[in-house]
């Protein structure tokens, strides 16, 4: 297959972090368990046969059911959250109210970055592309944590603290054009000299589109390894993971 982009087209590639670069959901699963242990630590292991491995299970399938409701009122993440950890410890001896449920997710929170990894193929991709291409990240995430991840997974090698991008909190975020807009002015480049590639298709493909990029969506339920479309005028590639991305470059 013919790369799609080349470098006498595109000079800037900006990536999404978390769920792109990142594996969260995996270090978000294991930080779950680890917090659970925690406070089921007090009861004896035969007082309940409901483990933390069930809790995650239940939390993560009580998630999905809520999101695919239509709520009369708009819950919030907060409250989602809470309501999801109350269905996942629901057979001990716990009162999942709002203070509760803010201090396990703020416990969650802190063992993340302890389990922190990139997804496979990310580290062989990015050097690769990085011979090309100059190499930024677009982000809604919290930058202290974005900048602390980006060391200590060593992904600094290709993408430098000036060429992270964040949203500010009650500031512009992703879809808003204006942090696409900010991100290109910063990397001296026009939208078509650049490709968005990320996970969520409102973050990292209509936003982006929306300005003059292209983008590329990684969507691990696509069926073909590599596919396009158009999305306006812009172009769309889609592909089933990181690693495939060599395959548009």
């Amino acid at each position: 297959m013919s790369p799609l982009f080349s470098p006498s087209q595109k000079k800037v590639i900006f990536f999404d972090m978390n769920n792109t670069l990142v594996d969260r959901r995996q270090c978000f699963d294991s930080a779950f368990v680890k917090v659970i242990d925690e406070y089921t630590a007090r009861w004896e292991p035969d007082d309940f046969t409901w483990t933390s491995q069930d809790a995650l299970h239940s939390y993560k399938l009580e998630w999905s059911r809520q999101r695919r409701l239509s709520p009369r009122q708009p819950v919030s993440p907060e409250e989602l959250r809470q309501i999801c950890l109350q269905k996942g410890l629901q057979p001990f001896p716990v009162a999942v109210n709002p203070a509760f449920s803010r201090s396990f997710f703020s416990r969650v929170e802190q063992e993340e970055d302890s389990y922190v990894t990139v997804f496979p193929g990310v580290m062989e991709t990015l050097e690769a592309l990085s011979e090309r291409y100059k190499l930024a990240i677009i982000s809604n995430g919290e930058r202290t944590r974005l900048e602390s991840n980006l060391a200590n997974l060593k992904l600094d090698k290709w993408i430098s603290e000036d060429r992270l991008f964040s949203s500010k909190r009650d500031g512009i975020r992703k879809p808003q054009s204006a942090i696409y807009e900010t991100a290109m002015e910063a990397m001296k480049v026009t939208p078509e000299q650049c490709v968005m590639v990320g996970n969520s298709w409102k973050n990292d493909v209509v936003g982006p589109t929306k300005c003059g990029m292209d983008a590329i969506w990684i969507h691990a339920a696509h069926i073909k390894k590599v596919s396009q479309k158009k999305l306006g005028k812009q172009k769309v590639i889609i592909i089933r993971a990181f690693k495939h991305l060599l395959d548009a470059f």
